[in-house]
């Protein structure tokens, strides 16, 4: 650290043990080593906080990185999602047009028979070339309780 060798040391020693005497010469060695600890103690903690300053500011300059490598991901997720959508808005509305429903949200449609005999009816939907026959009972022929509940057709 400081360079200095044996015999400077020495020369030293003998020196301070002229200038000093014997009496002082072990207070003054307490004292230089006090004090030459507090500043080595100082010199680190100065090291240190540069150190993790440094740290912090790679830390800080590798987030800003990802934030901005996430935020052109989150660009491209979106930008892919809006062409997605678009292409499929024209596939959905042709499927639509052309699609027959058979769910529980279709539209359903009520058809009250008031006929004495039993009777068959044909329906047809557009866009589908599949006719459905539906059986009808006439109204005096169900029993009381049934007369009440209209036949209900989902097309």
């Amino acid at each position: 650290m400081l360079n200095i060798g044996m015999t400077e040391l020495l020369a030293f020693g003998i020196i301070s043990l002229l200038v000093l005497g014997p009496d002082k010469l072990p207070e003054a060695a307490r004292f230089a080593g006090k004090w030459f600890a507090k500043i080595k103690r100082m010199i680190s903690n100065v090291q240190n906080d540069i150190d993790r300053e440094l740290r912090l500011s790679e830390l800080r300059e590798q987030m800003q990185q990802e934030m901005q490598r996430i935020q052109e991901l989150e660009q491209k997720m979106q930008a892919q999602m809006h062409e997605l959508q678009q292409q499929s808005q024209p596939a959905a509305e042709e499927q639509a047009q052309n699609a027959v429903p058979h769910n529980k949200n279709a539209p359903t449609f009520y058809i009250f028979i008031q006929s004495q005999q039993p009777c068959s009816i044909y329906l047809k939907t557009p866009g589908c070339a599949k006719q459905t026959m539906i059986q009808a009972a006439p109204l005096n022929s169900m029993p009381a309780s049934a007369q009440f509940n209209p036949l209900k057709v989902a097309v």
